[in-house]
């Protein structure tokens, strides 16, 4: 990965083979970044999607193969059990000119990731939520 901080933003390049939420959940444990957000854009090669169903209170995971445009990469930084965690929401285009969405499980990148990543001062902490079944952000404060 390469990246150029610009003023309180960090514009950051991932190179083809890195994985997207991993690195970007190493990035930010290396700088101590406990909140923020970010988007992105660029290419992957293969993706693991998810699509949580509410009323299971569990996530439906499909593995997507082949290579697809990251058309959208969205998402927030917070902390879950003392370390950095990356919530990631991703829209996908095939050669088909067919789209796929959903939560980023994990992507490798093909050609480029272009993300940019703005943290915010202090900590957004998160914690399970059984009525839910789902991590969520705790926005008390």
């Amino acid at each position: 990965m390469r990246y150029r901080k610009m003023e309180n933003r960090y514009v950051l390049r991932l190179e083809r083979g890195e994985r997207i939420v991993a690195a970007l959940t190493a990035f930010c444990g290396k700088r101590k970044i406990r909140a923020g957000s970010f988007n992105g854009i660029g290419t992957c090669r293969g993706a693991e999607l998810g699509f949580f169903d509410g009323e299971k209170k569990v996530y439906h995971w499909k593995k997507l193969k082949g290579d697809y445009e990251i058309t959208a990469l969205v998402g927030n930084v917070g902390v879950l059990e003392g370390k950095p965690f990356v919530h990631a929401h991703i829209t996908l285009g095939g050669r088909d000119f067919r789209a796929w969405a959903g939560h980023l499980k994990e992507a490798e990148t093909s050609a480029t990731c272009e993300i940019v990543l703005r943290p915010f001062p202090g900590e957004l902490r998160r914690a399970f939520d059984p009525a839910s079944g789902a991590s969520k952000l705790l926005a008390e404060g």
